[in-house]
């Protein structure tokens, strides 16, 4: 994912100073040279609201968490070196510049990067000086963007900004071809399974496609599909989700022509919308009140659609770009989550699901909950070593706990810190139905990314109808750690992208940040950080305690 935060281009004098903050000498500054010992500095925290850092007195060692030794050097005038030295004693300085020693004894400093790529880390404790040394290797050619991120829940920054690429060869020539998606799921139920399509190749997910649906291809470059969706729109696919299957009908027809009849059948749980749509491929887009249907290739039926169910305010063609027939569903109730998925006759059903009952004097009364501890694999370390994936778990569990404890349902994707990919977090939320999923996680920052400018509390959406439990979240979290809010963001993440229920995921500190990791270990912080959590989840049902519904099923 692209870096949210951009490195600033700040002259390196400018740099020091902000990564310095307010920190005072303790004591009597040494004289230059290369035997001086480093300055000690009082820490300053960041984020002064929080917990006090407890202090620590070890043996003095210098572990250097964030660059790792041999790391391509990144394209970045200035970045960020953190770690710890064992003791809230020390003095500690880096190639010369002196950084504050927090009282346990972790460091976080933001310097300009060194020309010949080395950081020399020199700490005293009142005895003899202990250095250390982290060189990068050599920066690592600009690769060409991949197209498959699709898996990806970290927010931190690309490493580098590529440099401008040579012309491509002239591609060979291609010829039409029909193509069949038969990678993924057969369902649009988690956002992330199924194949997706992007405007160029390495634009913004829009397409998302499950299994059956047919395309007509006109060109490949490298490992992707061009498909032509209609006279003016393409889109690019992974080549490794289709199976090409012959040549392609005519420019502009898809092999899919037609009204786009439509059939409505309700069900206890959901409404099914019942499109002809002989496997067109389709653009689903939702609001909180709101579907609108674009399928490619289809032309609009006349007259208006019978909306026969109570959930439907109405359902009406638009007009639309030739070579499309576009339908928008408006809802009498706030959108809940839809899938949608093709039968065997090519026939196309949006199914929406039907919002649960919910008791607003205990909305959490029932409720069906996915919690999800965010990593391993991957995930952000402390200065002194704490795990993202540790911290998660903590604070996921403890909300499972406040959510039991007021009636609700709760699945936990794991229970221990033992590696769970991204894809089976989102299948089994779906598969379980659950109500609402909510992602916990702890950030981290991007190469070049400035620390002490662009800390706070976030959290992502992707899906507009779940913007409401994002900003619940948002708001109650906030509360809690009383860092900068940076807010309820709309992000492309695999565990913000599922459609059958409202998704958001939580980023409540930063690791890097000396004083936010160690309230990350503190027991009653957790509590107090679960505590928003589980607030901001009954918010966010009790404002939808109106939009009662037969449970989903």
């Amino acid at each position: 994912m692209r870096d949210r935060f951009p490195a600033r281009r700040t002259p390196g004098a400018l740099l020091l100073l902000a990564s310095l903050g307010a920190c005072a000498p303790a004591g009597p500054a040494a004289a230059p040279g290369p035997e001086a010992a480093p300055v000690r500095l009082v820490y300053q925290p960041v984020s002064p609201a929080l917990p006090p850092i407890p202090e620590a007195d070890g043996p003095l060692a210098v572990r250097v968490v964030h660059p790792t030794p041999g790391s391509p050097r990144p394209r970045v005038d200035s970045t960020y070196v953190y770690g710890s030295v064992g003791t809230g004693r020390a003095a500690l300085d880096i190639n010369g510049t002196p950084v504050p020693v927090a009282p346990n004894g972790a460091f976080l400093a933001y310097l300009p990067l060194p020309a010949d790529g080395r950081w020399v880390l020199t700490a005293s404790a009142g005895g003899e000086p202990v250095r250390a040394e982290v060189a990068y290797a050599a920066p690592r050619p600009a690769a060409p963007a991949r197209p498959d991120t699709a898996r990806s829940d970290t927010v931190q920054a690309d490493t580098a900004a590529a440099p401008a690429a040579p012309a491509a060869p002239a591609a060979p020539a291609f010829t039409p071809q029909t193509a069949v998606v038969t990678g993924g799921r057969d369902t649009l139920a988690t956002g992330s399974d199924v194949a997706v399509g992007r405007p160029t190749p390495t634009g913004t997910y829009r397409w998302f496609l499950p299994r059956g649906a047919r395309l007509r291809v006109v060109e490949r470059r490298g490992d992707q599909y061009r498909a032509q969706l209609d006279g003016a729109t393409s889109a690019w696919f992974p080549a490794d989700a289709l199976t090409l299957a012959g040549p392609a009908a005519p420019a502009g027809s898809n092999g899919a022509t037609g009204a786009a009849r439509l059939a409505v059948a309700p069900a206890a749980g959901w409404v099914d919308l019942r499109f002809a749509a002989a496997g067109a491929p389709f653009l689903v887009q939702a609001a909180e009140d709101r579907l609108t249907l674009t399928l490619y290739g289809r032309t609009a039926p006349a007259g208006t659609p019978s909306a026969a169910d109570p959930l439907l305010a109405g359902v009406a063609w638009r007009a639309g770009t030739p070579g499309r027939a576009e339908a928008e569903v408006r809802l009498a109730r706030p959108l809940w989550g839809y899938k949608a998925f093709y039968e065997g006759d090519g026939t196309l059903v949006l199914r929406v699901r039907r919002p649960p009952a919910i008791d607003a004097s205990a909305p959490l009364r029932g409720a069906r909950i996915a919690i999800d501890p965010g990593h391993p694999p991957g995930g952000a370390t402390g200065p002194t070593g704490l795990t993202e994936a540790e911290a998660n778990l903590a604070i996921g569990t403890r909300l499972a706990e406040r959510l039991r404890a007021a009636g609700a349902e709760v699945l936990l994707t794991r229970t221990a810190n033992v590696p769970v990919e991204l894809g089976a977090r989102t299948d089994t939320a779906a598969a379980w139905d659950a109500h609402l999923l909510v992602s916990v996680h702890n950030n981290a920052f991007g190469e070049g990314v400035n620390p002490f400018r662009n800390q706070g509390t976030s959290v992502y959406y992707f899906q507009p109808f779940s913007a409401p439990l994002a900003r619940e979240l948002d708001r109650e979290i906030v509360g809690a750690t009383r860092i900068p809010d940076l807010g309820a963001r709309q992000s492309n993440l695999a565990l913000a992208r599922p459609t059958w229920m409202p998704s958001a995921l939580t980023e409540s500190l930063f690791m890097l940040i000396p004083e936010q990791e160690a309230a990350l270990r503190d027991p009653e912080f957790l509590d107090r950080l679960a505590d928003a959590h589980a607030r901001g989840i009954e918010a966010f049902l009790r404002s939808r305690a109106g939009a009662a519904g037969a449970p989903s099923r």
